[in-house]
């Protein structure tokens, strides 16, 4: 399994935790990071119309991984939104977002599912 750790150190703040999944419950890829970075990112992706499936409007609604372990179903479109933000996205969160890319073209090379979960 590879993992990407950016949340050691910072326990006891929240923290969201995306996998990559092939069986239910076989880890194939798993990133940590805390839930305020994820959330920077996330809101450098543009405004748009979202679809209900999509990470943005969960992001938008506190829905999703905000209530349990949330299967992200638009794996391509998340990854084309962080391609996209690569120039806007500020050096102390270059690592996370360097991880959450990696995690989602994982992900799509594999046809594996992505969950992610706020802790």
């Amino acid at each position: 399994m590879q993992k990407i750790d950016l949340y050691s150190g910072y326990e006891g703040y929240a923290e969201v935790i995306l996998t990559e999944e092939m069986q239910p419950n076989k880890v194939l890829f798993k990133v940590q990071l805390l839930s305020f970075h994820f959330d920077e990112i996330l809101s450098l992706i543009p405004l748009g119309q979202y679809d209900l499936d999509s990470v943005m409007n969960n992001y938008f609604k506190v829905a999703g991984w905000h209530d349990g372990k949330w299967e992200c179903k638009r794996i391509q479109e998340f990854y084309d939104q962080l391609i996209a933000i690569n120039n806007l996205v500020p050096l102390v969160y270059a690592n996370a977002h360097e991880a959450l890319k990696q995690i989602c073209n994982s992900a799509l090379q594999n046809s594996s599912k992505l969950f992610i979960v706020e802790d």
